[in-house]
């Protein structure tokens, strides 16, 4: 059975069907990932005195706040939280249902008290915070698997049916009209009327024609939240869905991502293939 998303009156769209999802998409000139800085506290754990506990908890908390901003830019947020704090960044996490922000609340106040207050962490506290950015990191690692960044859906308002996409880099949605093919199927789910049909093949080619200027433009800032923050939050619930049935593909963008939760070996890609395929410049991030 594949799945349709479809709303109530009171969303911007009747319904919504991924077409295009991607994996560990990360700001283009990042060099450290989140994985990475958990390796280094680990390392730093195995040194002695407080050299060492302040590193291994610098590069714990380190971990963790480059797991936000990851989690923050792949939802397309990062210009809507650029001003905004550590503990306002997880209540942003929150309200999309991303991240519980207690406990990485709590882990904030002994890092002000490292960096301010000139006070060593234990080293029973140091390992604690180690092993809460390594079960964060494994917990949360899940929300940036095949995120929806494309799909066929209808703008309620205008009731068009059109393909709408999330730009991270610009921190925007766009709505793009399209050419139906030939044979197009259509279902009727929940009492609203569905295109459903595959938009693009294995290499992310379109099977039918895509309109480059967008139709309509949401921007993902505070002014636009009433629009894009239900449009998000349907795209997290897509993305934690665990029956992907749909008529999509799926990129893995970011190598490093994909090999600390994969015992393969990923093939590597640009993370700008993303932009590529959708026809936006990553070069903006």
């Amino acid at each position: 059975m594949s799945i349709i998303a479809t709303y109530g009156d009171d969303f911007p769209l009747t319904y919504f069907v991924p077409s295009l999802m991607a994996t560990g998409v990360t700001p283009k000139n990042d060099t450290v990932s989140a994985q990475e800085y958990l390796n280094f506290a680990k390392e730093d754990l195995k040194g002695e005195g407080n050299r060492a506990l302040i590193n291994a908890f610098g590069n714990a908390k380190r971990s963790i706040h480059k797991l936000v901003d990851d989690l923050i830019f792949q939802y397309g947020l990062s210009y809507y939280s650029r001003r905004m704090s550590f503990p306002q960044k997880l209540q942003t996490l929150s309200e999309l249902e991303l991240v519980s922000p207690f406990v990485l609340s709590a882990l904030n106040v002994d890092r002000n008290a490292v960096e301010h207050d000139y006070v060593a962490p234990t080293l029973k506290r140091t390992r604690e915070a180690v092993d809460v950015a390594e079960l964060l990191l494994m917990a949360m690692s899940g929300f940036r698997l095949g995120i929806p960044y494309e799909g066929f859906c209808c703008w309620r308002k205008d009731r068009r049916h059109v393909l709408i996409r999330l730009n991270p880099w610009e921190c925007k949605l766009t709505l793009h009209k399209y050419i139906r093919p030939d044979g197009a199927r259509l279902r009727t789910v929940a009492g609203v009327r569905c295109y459903w049909q595959q938009v693009r093949d294995s290499s992310y080619k379109y099977f039918l024609e895509v309109s480059d200027t967008p139709w309509k433009t949401i921007e993902i800032t505070k002014q636009e939240k009433e629009i894009w923050g239900p449009i998000l939050e349907g795209f997290v619930d897509i993305q934690k869905s665990d029956r992907f049935e749909f008529p999509y593909v799926s990129m893995v963008l970011d190598e490093r991502f994909f090999n600390t939760i994969s015992s393969g070996i990923a093939e590597g890609r640009s993370v700008s293939q993303l932009a590529t395929a959708q026809g936006f410049d990553s070069a903006t991030s």
